[in-house]
């Protein structure tokens, strides 16, 4: 029977227990995102072209669709019996989604040479970030109820603002001030996950640590590629 993972936390596990499940934790988070970043380059080629045909709303419905699958049909997989399939699954969707970010950064900036470079350098911000996160949380178990409760709070509201965005584009300082909103509450949630991943999860739950982290980071990613190509376009 598999165990609750509240009674053996990884942060109450012998060190070369935890030590193993983090590592573990983070092959399977690369192992996410290199599977997002392989989907997320079908998407540019093949799947926002085709989305792009069908208008806004088409756009949205595919970028939507997206997401519900990574987070609801294939974040239950992952924590039920078919977890590979639906890591695959989740992991694949969120990068099919991503793809039309990285078009809109590659294409949307004047040259695909800019687009690249702004992409590596949010990149390396999201490594920062993760990092000094992964750091600050070791340090000591964290309450963060309060977060939890927030991001859970505003992640409705937050997907009907990003449809509202898409269908009445906002621009100006507005624009700027919604996506650095954005870009705060996905670096918190990558902030709460991290503590979660630490200090909650059962030693065995790798697998589940590397799929919640890697959606984090993706979507932390977007956000900031969103961010910084509104204030180049000023």
């Amino acid at each position: 029977m598999r165990q609750n993972s509240y009674l053996s936390p990884a942060i109450e596990a012998p060190p070369e227990v935890r030590t193993a499940f983090l590592t573990s934790v983070a092959g399977w988070t690369v192992g996410g995102l290199l599977v997002s970043a392989f989907f997320s380059v079908i998407s540019l080629l093949f799947v926002v072209p085709f989305a792009l045909k069908l208008g806004t709303f088409g756009i949205l419905g595919l970028i939507y669709g997206s997401m519900f699958i990574s987070q609801s049909v294939a974040r239950k997989m992952v924590y039920g019996e078919a977890k590979v399939a639906g890591f695959l699954l989740g992991t694949g969707a969120q990068g099919l989604s991503f793809g039309f970010i990285l078009f809109a950064t590659l294409f949307g900036l004047g040259t695909v040479s800019d687009g690249l470079l702004l992409l590596m350098q949010c990149m390396g911000m999201v490594v920062l970030t993760a990092t000094g996160m992964f750091v600050y949380v070791s340090m000591a178990r964290r309450d963060f109820s309060l977060l939890g409760a927030g991001l859970g709070m505003l992640f409705i509201p937050m997907l009907i603002l990003m449809a509202i965005s898409f269908v009445w584009p906002i621009g100006g300082t507005a624009g700027i001030m919604l996506s650095g909103l954005f870009v705060a509450i996905s670096a918190g949630s990558l902030l709460y996950k991290l503590n979660f991943v630490v200090h909650t999860m059962d030693t065995r739950q790798t697998m589940e640590g590397g799929y919640e982290l890697s959606l984090s980071i993706i979507v932390l990613l977007w956000n900031l590629l969103a961010l910084f190509s509104r204030l180049r376009r000023r």
